[in-house]
């Protein structure tokens, strides 16, 4: 093409991407001779960006309990007796704060540490982590395997209805009064684990925004909850499923408006979110005055103040990843009449562990870590080298010989750069690419990963680089999919290594590639959360690049022979990572099937928010205010996710407001 101007100075605008060639040096794939590396400034329009981090709850606890037990912290004790309920902080907002106990003949006295540590602190790592199940809670006939990563504490038998602030006086006294029936303390009629899980993660997401949702968002079809889960509410649906089954002792309530069909559906949790959040009309009272409905009307014409509908992505293990995927392009998507979110709300929450565990016979004992396999690996070490029930999910260890199933739930906020900067949020990364795959067919069952799963890794990469500029070398943080089975241990590293390769090939990347650190959430006590794992992979993968430690893999001791020659590629170390605030990060998720889910994160900072062309004076007033809007929104998480009744005061807080 002729032109007046040298190439490298010739810019051509389409839409708000500017795209500017540049000549490069001679690619191995080019057929013509010199490719053309082309370097794209995006708008803060078409930047995706994470507010604050993940609310996470897990077999560890919450997200303060779980930060606590990765960085070695001696507050751990703390965070895990407010898990149980047993303790309460004075001013959850500080980093150090005074605590009191909450019942007992000591209630309302102060606790201290080396209290805490002397009257529970045994109790409460037993009730934690990786675990021997009660045998009370088995089915008789289960026999497969009595380990698992279940809830801590009380939280499966209303413990977490507790902390969420989601029982039934806790709503009717409560701005969602009217909702009160969709949260019965009925066993049979209240909302499953995974819905309350859901309800716990989302919420608590939104701690991270300095504002009201309904400000920020003023129009609540602005907003979108994307969830992900791989199973449905597994309690819930074995109360109907089965007509044949033994009733409860108690009996079998009348059930009116078909409360355990709603709650058995996957979709339940995501669509309690967002209708906990949505403008409330009682339906009573607005078929008798059809009048209150106006306020509904928005100032769109036409529009109803209603939030999108939740989206629900069914991925097996890979579905949080398979969720932001979906949801991405929509925040992006710039089309006629389209109505794309400012903000979405991605969480994902499973429960397969209930009711009683029914999911270990169809895993059965060839995947699954089981009392009779830890005691064949212990048979092999010597009395000074035995492994705890706790450290059995040993992923890229000789001892690797099974996963531990996990129950979890988390939340996390994502709208685009532009309107973090607008609203002063706390951008605590810059989401570079994202990717999903399938693979290949000829498998003879669905448990095993096929080939072309690392076309996911690859395709995040790619957007990485194509996009925004960084290279496949600019990612040295993998959190791994990391189940704990051997087989596991070789398809994560080789399907990533065979990504990072490929990625390498397509940007013409010379020479080795630096090897990457490896970490995984699971060997820390989460076990394998189903289709919530690739969402707590991100928070330990936002926990890196903001300069914080996140996970390696803590239960390594010997690196399993096979993997040797995966290590020129990779770093695997047991003690936790030091993050740093300008690196990347890359989570990749497999899921039974060919599901396989990637997502890379850079970290946000001046020099990487300068890459993109934003207004100068946001710019500029968003820099100036920045270290402040950190500390307020950490100030703020701790303040919520300490304090009492999380969702509901998230609710309370953030939701848009109907006919009041």
């Amino acid at each position: 093409m002729a032109s007046a101007l040298p190439y490298d100075e010739r810019y051509e605008d389409y839409s708000a991407i500017t795209f500017c060639r540049r000549h490069a040096s001679d690619h191995p794939l080019s057929p013509t001779g010199p490719a053309r590396r082309v370097c794209i400034v995006l708008s803060g329009h078409q930047v995706l960006v994470t507010v604050g981090t993940p609310c996470t709850m897990s077999a560890v606890g919450s997200t303060e309990t779980y930060q606590a037990l990765v960085r070695g912290s001696a507050d751990f004790i703390a965070m895990a007796a407010f898990d149980a309920g047993l303790i309460e902080f004075d001013d959850p907002g500080a980093e150090a704060s005074a605590m009191r106990w909450v019942g007992g003949e000591h209630a309302g006295q102060p606790a201290s540490l080396a209290d805490i540590e002397a009257r529970h602190g045994a109790q409460l790592r037993a009730n934690l982590g990786i675990r021997r199940i009660d045998p009370s809670r088995l089915a008789p006939q289960q026999t497969v395997t009595d380990i698992a990563a279940s809830l801590p504490h009380d939280l499966e038998e209303g413990g977490l209805r507790r902390l969420a602030g989601i029982r039934y006086d806790d709503v009717r006294g409560s701005a969602l009064k009217d909702m009160y029936g969709l949260f019965q303390d009925e066993p049979l009629l209240s909302p499953s684990l995974q819905s309350q899980l859901f309800a716990y993660g989302a919420l608590g997401a939104l701690a991270g925004l300095p504002l009201p949702l309904a400000e920020l968002v003023s129009n609540p079809y602005g907003f979108r909850v994307s969830a992900a889960t791989a199973f449905g509410g597994m309690d819930s649906l074995a109360q109907w499923i089965r007509p044949d089954a033994p009733p409860p002792p108690e009996g079998i309530p009348r059930d009116r408006f078909a409360v355990r069909l709603a709650s058995s559906l996957g979709s339940h949790g995501p669509a309690l979110v967002s209708t906990m959040l949505a403008p409330a009309y009682s339906l009573s009272r607005t078929l008798k005055n059809p009048a209150l409905r106006d306020s509904l009307r928005s100032d769109d014409p036409g529009y109803m103040r209603v939030p999108q509908t939740p989206l629900t992505a069914v991925g097996a293990c890979a579905s949080s990843l398979i969720a932001l995927c979906d949801i991405a392009p929509q925040l992006l998507f710039d089309y006629p009449g389209f109505q794309r979110p400012k903000m979405a709300l991605l969480t994902a929450a499973d429960a397969g562990l209930q009711p009683r565990f029914g999911i270990f016979d169809g895993f059965g004992t060839g995947a699954l870590m089981t009392s009779e396999k830890l005691a064949e690996v212990n048979a092999g070490h010597g009395p000074d080298a035995q492994r705890t029930v706790g450290e059995s999910l040993a992923p890229f260890d000789v001892d690797a010989n099974g996963t531990v199933v996990g129950n979890a739930g988390s939340g996390l906020l994502i709208t685009t750069l532009d309107f973090a900067l607008r609203n002063f949020l706390d951008i605590s990364s810059i989401i570079v690419g994202w990717g999903q795959s399938g693979e290949a067919g000829g498998k003879a069952h669905f448990a095993g990963v096929g080939f072309g799963g690392e076309n996911a890794m690859i395709h995040a990469l790619d957007m990485a680089h194509q996009a925004h500029g960084y290279g496949v070398a600019d990612f040295e943080y993998l959190v791994a999919h990391a189940t704990g089975t051997r087989t596991n241990s070789k398809s994560d590293l080789n399907t990533a290594a065979a990504a990072r390769a490929g990625a390498a090939l397509r940007q013409g990347f010379k020479g080795p590639l630096p090897p990457m650190f490896v970490g995984t959430p699971k060997a820390l006590g989460d076990g394998h959360t189903m289709g919530e794992t690739g969402l707590k992979a991100i928070s330990q993968a936002l926990q890196y690049v903001l300069g914080k430690p996140a996970p390696g893999v803590p239960t390594l001791r010997q690196v399993d022979p096979e993997l040797e020659s995966s290590l020129v590629a990779f770093k695997l170390q047991k003690a936790p990572l030091q993050g740093h605030t300008d690196s990347g990060a890359v989570c990749a998720t497999q899921g039974f099937g060919g599901y396989n889910g990637a997502v890379a994160l850079r970290s946000a900072n001046p020099a990487a928010l300068a890459r993109y062309q934003l207004d100068a004076d946001v710019l500029a007033a968003y820099l100036e205010r920045w270290p402040q809007l950190r500390k307020e929104r950490e100030q703020r998480e701790r303040a919520f996710r300490r304090g009492p009744k999380l969702a509901l005061a998230m609710a309370e807080r953030h939701r848009w407001h109907g006919e009041e």
